[in-house]
């Protein structure tokens, strides 16, 4: 027993020793870090050399529960329920128009042959007919002797319908434009006829001619002070202080007036008269934005003239009724 155990007191230092280093490695890792970094170094090249350090490893850790510090700008509750209620109608409208267009047509599959034409292909390759069902055709008699049989009648024969020729399409005639000399205008086409003239009456070269659909919508630049929203909301893009600023300092006494658009202009821009409408509430909503941004640096309220309208860009503030 004593030999034994100086045996085991002998190894127990030697053990130490050696788990010493793999202890004081892996304090900082866990199993499967341990397990990966010996495998990463029996691979070894780049993949076993150290990785650099995460950005901001030395820096304070930051507060979460305070940032972000203010709060967004985001569009009123108003202008989220009309951005909804457009969104859902051209949901509803898509629908419509998916089922009043129906599914999709469907390629029919090949028409299955019947057995009688397979049994008439199966006898055609065989070289055989079938008179009835189960026997075979006789094969065919040498043809009597024209001398000693009388001439049978000859059987009319069938007249076959004459079958009704297609219609013929058109031939198509290729005409080449031809090519326009450098330096040259290409040749305009022929005009349309003028129009008949009338003694003592002076009519139009266009006279003939429909005159195009034109919106009722005035096309030019209003004046006043821009602020641009983004599409659909009533959020304002950037930072307008700037403009707030320069109003406020113009004003002096006289009233303001903000003018809100809806839509941006464009041909086919709320036409019909519900898109006009819901962009005239946008509008209302955009120009009571800029109306509290002013009041809250000093404009009176009394002092503000709101206006809207369907097609247009933004907010205009003009000074002035």
């Amino acid at each position: 027993m004593t030999a034994a155990t100086r045996r085991t007191a002998g190894k127990i230092p030697f053990l130490l020793l050696m788990t010493a280093p793999l202890l004081s490695a892996c304090q900082h890792q866990d199993m499967t870090d341990t397990v990966t970094g010996w495998w990463h170094g029996f691979q070894g090249g780049e993949i076993a050399k150290l990785r650099a350090p995460p950005p901001g490893e030395n820096l304070a850790y930051p507060h979460v529960g305070r940032t972000p510090t203010e709060a967004p700008n985001l569009p009123t509750p108003e202008a989220r329920l009309a951005l909804t209620t457009r969104l859902e109608a051209q949901r509803n409208l898509a629908h419509r128009e998916s089922a009043a267009q129906g599914a999709l047509p469907v390629i029919p599959p090949p028409p299955k042959p019947t057995p009688a034409a397979v049994t008439t292909a199966n006898a055609e390759q065989s070289g055989m007919t079938m008179t009835t069902v189960g026997q075979p055709e006789p094969p065919p008699t040498a043809a009597p002797d024209t001398a000693s049989t009388p001439v049978q009648a000859k059987k009319p024969a069938v007249q076959t319908q004459p079958t009704a020729t297609e219609a013929e399409l058109p031939p198509v005639v290729a005409k080449s434009i031809p090519p326009t000399p450098p330096g040259q205008f290409p040749k305009i086409g022929d005009l349309p006829p003028p129009p008949p003239q009338f003694p003592g009456f002076d009519l139009p070269r266009d006279a003939l001619l429909s005159d195009p659909v034109q919106p009722d919508i005035d096309t030019s630049t209003p004046e006043g002070t821009l602020i641009r929203f983004q599409p659909a909301t009533d959020h304002v893009v950037g930072s307008p202080q700037g403009d707030y600023q320069h109003i406020i300092s113009q004003r002096g006494n006289r009233p303001l007036t903000i003018r809100g658009f809806g839509a941006f202009m464009s041909s086919d821009a709320a036409l019909a008269p519900a898109d006009q409408n819901r962009e005239i509430a946008l509008g209302l909503l955009r120009a009571r934005v800029v109306a509290r941004a002013l009041i809250e640096r000093g404009v009176p309220a009394s002092a503000i003239i709101l206006k809207a309208e369907a097609i247009g860009d933004g907010v205009r503030v003009t000074i002035g009724g």
